[in-house]
């Protein structure tokens, strides 16, 4: 049976900015809300969409944002936990066990859209036209990146490889292309549609940690992060390298229409901080005080015994391990996204000795 728990919001004014933050969870468990390449927010805004350990194992939960009740979406004991995407029906997709699922925000309703016997999966990222997910299928040592309809109707695989996949993410435009983090040394790469020109879009030099890489705006650039010192970006086609911002941008999320990147900092923490993409001047939005666990931020070369994780695993249950880590517990870390509006920054902080979910609301001006 699937709960529903009493409202938790409750907001507090940022000490430095004047700006209003709302806590929207309040349970002394872990919580945090969807990864920073996805929306945390159903596509009409009402719900803000999150993970809770509140029963034990994490489920998937939304707490309307006017009201702050909380409702429980999913029960299953294998939920991937960083997987979600909202849909523009009302949906979450995201990936359990072997399957991609859905449920309905409003009413709890859950199917599978695909299943993938003895393979594991990862995030989920939604089309330009919101028709089709994309997850990677890992099986036999190989990973195939695969769009599935959110209809239901079918799925296949798109590019296959040896290769290292994450951050899966849909071009904003209607072509479809595909974004994906590669291996530590050949990070930022692009794929067709149709599984042709898998291309390294970025040659990063051996001396440069290049991380966190997303679409800027409508799909002209994308951006990511040269730790720890700089936040760039490049156009699709390999040219017009350019820095956006020098400063220890962590993971930088864009509004829909590009006109405004939101990003957490990392040593030092400035708080989060509103860019322009054009100019690089930035203010800071509020001040999420998480911890920010990871030891290996504190370098400016990744870690040699592999890849940064494309995907955060789950913490044992039934309670989670806060320990330190290579990477860090990533409810530890702030992920700022932006409403579909633009008009709200989710983001994740343990400032209250448990991670919690807040949003706050972006200044006009």
């Amino acid at each position: 049976m699937l709960k529903t728990f009493r409202p938790e919001k409750k907001s507090a004014v940022d000490e430095a900015t004047g700006a209003t933050v709302w806590q929207m969870t309040d349970h002394p468990s872990v919580h945090h809300h969807l990864y920073f390449t996805n929306p945390s927010f159903t596509a009409d805004g009402r719900f803000l969409i999150f993970v809770s350990y509140r029963l034990g194992p994490p489920h998937l939960f939304a707490a309307e944002v006017a009201s702050g009740e909380v409702r429980q979406l999913t029960d299953q004991p294998d939920l991937n936990t960083f997987s979600g995407v909202p849909t523009r029906d009302g949906r979450v997709v995201f990936t359990a066990g072997e399957a991609v699922r859905a449920v309905e925000v409003a009413t709890g309703r859950q199917e599978t859209l695909a299943s993938f016997a003895g393979a594991s999966l990862s995030n989920c990222h939604l089309s330009a036209d919101g028709s089709l997910v994309a997850t990677n299928v890992k099986r036999d040592g190989r990973n195939h990146i695969t769009a599935v309809r959110v209809d239901g109707s079918g799925a296949r695989t798109v590019f296959e490889t040896a290769g290292e996949v994450g951050h899966i993410q849909f071009s904003p435009r209607a072509d479809n292309t595909i974004l994906y983090s590669g291996d530590v040394k050949h990070r930022v790469r692009l794929v067709d549609f149709d599984g042709s020109n898998d291309r390294l879009l970025y040659r990063q030099p051996p001396t440069e940690w290049i991380t966190h890489e997303s679409w800027l705006g409508p799909g002209d650039e994308v951006m990511f992060v040269h730790w720890p010192r700089a936040v760039r970006a490049i156009r699709r086609d390999g040219t017009g390298l350019r820095t956006i911002v020098n400063f220890t941008g962590w993971h930088p999320c864009s509004r829909r229409d590009g006109a405004l990147i939101a990003s957490d900092t990392h040593l030092p923490d400035i708080g989060l901080q509103l860019i322009d993409p054009a100019t690089g001047r930035r203010r800071t939005l509020c001040h999420p005080k998480s911890s920010n666990k990871g030891t290996q931020w504190a370098f400016d070369l990744p870690a040699e015994e592999g890849p940064i994780p494309p995907r955060a695993p789950a913490p044992p249950t039934p309670g989670p391990d806060l320990r330190e880590s290579t990477y860090g517990p990533q409810w530890t870390h702030p992920h700022p996204s932006f409403s579909a509006d633009g008009r709200w920054v989710a983001f994740t902080s343990d400032r209250t000795g448990w991670s919690q979910v807040y949003m706050v609301e972006v200044p006009e001006n």
